[in-house]
């Protein structure tokens, strides 16, 4: 029987799982384990590796409870999505994305996203990772203080705050009708208790409370310190890659993805996936993409 190993692959961010059989029965002790890392580290990958999507959702729903398994009672384990440029439904088939949180405009982005290569073929488009938590330890004391006590506003869509010559890659996702949520800057992980620079370059629109040119001078400050270029890890994917990570805490993002390009098709599952499908139903508004050109 292989042994377990987990290796970090970035002293800020994600760890590689070896030596496991998700499809297979997995100890407590290994569960304990991945958790451990997960809260760590923020994002697990598994490379080759056959998962189904029944498993896929028993995997992510555990770390997502903190390895309480008394949780996965009554969860629908059928459904998922495609992020592709090639399946009929596949959602954000084209384009750039920035850093973001699933949803960080809404009540729920707390949740556990998972993606697994059920086809990619080679060149496709990575997807990249970077730790808030992290970002907010090594943040200077002095804009600790300064943004202590403020909140930020996040809305749907994207909030135009990439570099310029990105600007016409970026994907536009088209809602019926525009999300927002205000929360504190410095927020603290409702699992993990930890401090998190809750802000993002897709979502995050102002400050609360403070002018334009302010609000706009100190989130390019917060984002230049989170998007350090050595505090960010590339997947690049491969075909049976299984990726997780927690939505809160940590950040992705996507390079232009062509419509014709190399083949990217990825299964996309959250958990906690009957809460979540349940406010999403509530919500009764799913976007669509209009058309990105690249520049």
């Amino acid at each position: 029987m292989t042994q377990l190993h987990i290796r970090k692959i970035s002293p800020t961010v994600g760890s590689e799982v070896q030596g496991i059989d998700l499809m297979g029965d997995i100890s407590t002790d290994a569960w304990r384990q991945m958790c451990q890392a997960f809260d760590q580290t923020g994002v697990l990958v598994f490379r080759d590796v056959d998962v189904d999507v029944a498993t896929q959702h028993r995997v992510i729903e555990t770390l997502h409870y903190g390895g309480d398994m008394s949780k996965l009672n009554g969860i629908n384990t059928d459904g998922f999505g495609y992020i592709s440029n090639k399946e009929e439904e596949g959602g954000a088939p084209y384009g750039r994305l920035l850093y973001h949180i699933d949803m960080h405009w809404s009540e729920m982005p707390f949740q556990t996203p998972s993606l697994y290569g059920v086809e990619v073929e080679p060149g496709a488009a990575p997807t990249t990772f970077v730790n808030t938590v992290h970002s907010w330890k090594v943040l200077p004391e002095d804009i600790k203080e300064r943004v202590k006590g403020l909140s930020a506003r996040h809305e749907s869509g994207q909030q135009g705050r990439g570099r310029t010559t990105y600007e016409a890659e970026l994907i536009q996702p088209d809602w019926a009708r525009s999300h927002e949520t205000v929360t504190p800057i410095a927020m603290k992980h409702p699992r993990t208790g930890e401090t998190m620079l809750y802000v993002c370059e897709q979502q995050t629109r102002e400050i609360i409370g403070l002018p334009k040119s302010e609000s706009d001078a100190l989130l390019d400050t917060l984002f230049a310190h989170i998007y350090k270029p050595e505090c960010i890890i590339e997947h690049h994917w491969r075909t049976r890659d299984l990726v997780i990570w927690d939505n809160m805490s940590i950040q992705h993002s996507r390079h232009y993805v062509e419509g014709g390009g190399p083949v990217r098709t990825l299964r996309k599952i959250h958990a906690p996936y009957n809460e979540l499908r349940q406010y999403m139903k509530k919500l009764g508004d799913i976007p669509t993409y209009a058309e990105a050109e690249p520049v």
